[in-house]
């Protein structure tokens, strides 16, 4: 048993060296280059807003020029790419941004609601979604279409959900393939647009989004990109490592900002014990009370803990498995 842990040890050490020569670097979105274009369909007129602290996507049940049933939105964010370092290659990047408001309307019962509500056949399945586009080094009405299928500026018109509820906090997404096709095409930033499936309901009411842009004065609310740079010698293929056959152990989200989630999918394992390691194999946390460990679900509060890379053991009653996972903030 003693030499069995010894091994497990070692085996945490070398999968901590491993992934210790990473560089993780964040950029801010262009608060030049932020923004949102709304769109009156009866008036066939468009109005773009580019200094405002704050982006929307949804319908806001009110006109720009005449009496519309509503006007609708699409917001914008760009990222301008830092170089790869020498003899690294990208990891993983996600986006985060900061959703500070929402709001819908439900027809149906005639009340107000948290999120969105498309009084239309598909209701609130909608998502709000992101697109992976190019458009240029200023925003102006010829983007509006840019992000549809077909466009010659859309990369790829859907590359995530970024919102589906009505919850104040961080959004994020991740864009590691987005971004990896910016660098093959030699762009100096990536670029996305944020919008619903469907563009209005025609029901006079607001079914709306509202994120925080780069020109807010609060720097941790901007929306930011967070580019993960591992060196080519040292990287490894999988972000799993097990000892013994897996059990579905997943942790969620991840990346995390403050609760970190913990579950198993088969009910006949027996969750025994959670051990946190940060990247140089030194033990952080550890866990074994059965108040925390139950029903083969935890949540655990890291928001004391700094940003970085992290490995967790988990110990069941079948095996000892080893997992990565990335605290952002």
């Amino acid at each position: 048993m003693k030499l069995k842990f010894i091994i497990i040890v070692l085996f945490i050490l070398q999968f901590a060296f491993l992934i210790s020569d990473t560089i993780i670097d964040s950029v801010y979105s262009d608060p030049i280059l932020d923004g949102y274009i709304m769109f009156s369909q009866n008036a066939q007129a468009y109005s773009v807003n580019n200094w405002m602290y704050d982006m929307g996507a949804g319908d806001y049940g009110f006109a720009i020029i005449d009496p519309d049933p509503n006007s609708y939105v699409r917001s914008y964010i760009s990222f301008y790419l830092p170089e790869v370092p020498d003899e690294y290659h990208i990891d993983s990047i996600y986006v985060r941004i900061y959703q500070y408001d929402s709001g819908g309307y439900d027809a149906s019962i005639g009340e107000y609601t948290d999120f969105p509500v498309w009084d239309v056949a598909v209701g609130d399945t909608i998502k709000c979604i992101m697109s992976h586009i190019d458009y240029g080094n200023e925003l102006d009405i010829g983007d509006w279409e840019k992000g549809d299928v077909g466009n010659a500026f859309t990369y790829q018109n859907n590359i995530g959900t970024i919102t589906e509820n009505g919850e104040e906090g961080y959004r994020y997404l991740d864009v590691t393939s987005s971004v990896i096709q910016d660098y093959e095409l030699n762009r100096d930033k990536t670029q996305y647009r944020i919008a619903f499936q469907i563009d209005t309901d025609w029901d006079y009411e607001s079914d709306f989004v509202a994120f925080l842009t780069g020109s807010t004065q609060s720097v941790w609310a901007r929306p930011q990109v967070f580019i993960r740079f591992t060196d080519e010698v040292n990287s490894i293929e999988n972000d799993e490592i097990a000892l013994g056959q897996s059990h579905n152990f997943e942790i969620y989200p991840n990346p995390v900002n403050n609760i970190l989630g913990v579950s198993l999918s088969r009910k006949d394992v027996f969750i025994k014990k959670l051990e946190i390691f940060n990247i140089k194999g030194q033990k952080v946390k550890s866990f074994n009370d059965s108040n925390i460990i139950n029903n083969n679900r935890i949540s655990i509060n890291i928001s004391k803990m700094p940003s970085g890379i992290y490995l967790m053991k988990l110990i069941t009653d079948k095996e000892e498995t080893v997992k990565k996972f990335l605290i952002m903030r």
